[in-house]
């Protein structure tokens, strides 16, 4: 199991460029102090579209904390924390912190499709058993993954990764369009709501 720890921000008009150094500064610090993967991102279909993001993957919770705890007393995330208070470039959302329950997310995929599932934690394994079917449909990875700390807790994530934009569309023709898949969609949604889907994309 791994943990991440996970940031969004829409960006102020006109700050776009300022937001993105500010996050890359706090990548580099985060990455010094222990995270095994990164990820810029920018939500570019969908739920949250246009908004920025940055993901980081530990090997657990411990780690997870130490790096957080680590990087708020480092002197550049400081600076960069301060001007976040004093002018931000955007509305920050998060951080959140997540966990997986199947297949660990690859956070370094070039583009990711989520799909979030509002449910009753009661029904997690049999939602589990479900990405576990779908995953095994293509040689596309598909992750679950669940809050640890969230203001909704209440959700599952089905994470979609692909090599590209057109990869993307060639999985949702073939095989999100298949009969199958949509009756394990329509299972899914015995157990929960699907709420919000968007894609992003690596930058």
């Amino acid at each position: 199991m791994s943990a991440y720890i996970i940031l969004r921000a829409t960006p102020h008009p006109g700050r776009i460029n300022e937001l993105e150094t500010r996050m890359r500064t706090v990548m580099g610090v985060m990455v010094q102090k222990g995270a095994t993967n990164s990820r810029l991102f920018r939500n570019l279909m969908g739920a949250n579209a246009g908004d920025m993001g940055m993901g980081f993957e530990f090997e657990n919770f411990q780690k997870a904390m130490n790096a957080f705890h680590e990087a708020r007393h480092d002197p550049i995330f400081m600076e960069v924390n301060k001007k976040r208070w004093d002018d931000p470039a955007g509305n920050i959302y998060g951080p959140v912190v997540m966990r997986d329950v199947y297949e660990p997310m690859d956070i370094t995929a070039p583009v990711m499709v989520g799909r979030t599932y509002r449910m009753s934690r009661k029904n997690l394994p049999e939602a589990i058993d479900i990405i576990k079917e779908i995953d095994e449909m293509s040689d596309h990875k598909v992750s679950g993954l669940v809050p640890v700390m969230h203001s909704q807790m209440d959700t599952v994530y089905a994470m979609y990764h692909f090599e590209s934009l057109s990869s993307a569309g060639k999985y949702i023709d073939e095989v999100g369009m298949s009969a199958r898949f949509q009756e394990l969609v329509i299972k899914a949604n015995e157990l929960g709501t699907l709420v919000r889907s968007s894609m992003h994309i690596k930058i």
